[in-house]
């Protein structure tokens, strides 16, 4: 499964009808691919390379969205730093429906490599891992599993949750993330989602 399956799983079993994409970057790569109408989805990014609904940073957006309008589905995949992904999280809870749902692209690093934070021009998830460990490990609001499919897709939830309580207090270190990561980010199947 991609990303945009599990979007479209998403809103065919819960009915959802609008939808947020953070980080659209190329629309045909993701955005294009829900199963909305087009005036049902928005699309965000800073540096577009077609279609976009609002060009500009995923905090700008934010910041000019009347507190009145909500999301059903929102899918974050914009800056792959662990601060920017909490502040993209945090935004988005604001501008969740009831039973809405949040997808976090990038949570699954394949290696050490894919995870620094400096864009490298090859393959690269930053460190995304991290705003979903600190999650785990500080939210008890919030249901979240991570998908192990299209390099970790985060589903973020309200709902009662047991924090995870790490092993040290060094848990940010990719050693520890590789040696950890199913329970730490509560790693997940496609088919145990499903």
């Amino acid at each position: 499964m991609q990303r945009w399956d599990i979007l479209n799983t998403l809103i065919q079993f819960r009915d959802y009808k609008t939808y947020l994409e953070i980080g659209v970057q190329d629309y045909t790569s993701c955005c294009a691919k829900i199963n909305l109408p087009e005036e049902n989805k928005v699309a965000v990014d800073p540096s577009p390379r077609n279609k976009c609904d609002f060009i500009g940073t995923s905090d700008e957006y934010f910041a000019q969205l009347d507190p009145s309008i909500k999301f059903d589905l929102i899918f974050i995949d914009g800056l792959h730093l662990s601060e920017q992904v909490l502040k993209d999280i945090d935004n988005s809870l604001k501008h969740l429906t009831e039973g809405g749902a949040i997808l976090c692209h990038d949570c699954l690093p394949p290696s050490e490599n894919h995870q620094v934070r400096e864009d490298h021009g090859g393959p690269w998830n930053g460190d995304v891992w991290k705003a979903i460990a600190q999650l785990r490990t500080t939210r008890e609001d919030l249901i979240i599993k991570t998908i192990n499919t299209d390099w970790g897709c985060a589903l973020i939830e309200r709902g009662f949750s047991k924090k995870y309580i790490p092993l040290t207090k060094d848990y940010l270190t990719y050693d520890y993330f590789q040696q950890n990561v199913k329970e730490m980010m509560n790693v997940v199947t496609t088919s145990e989602i499903l």
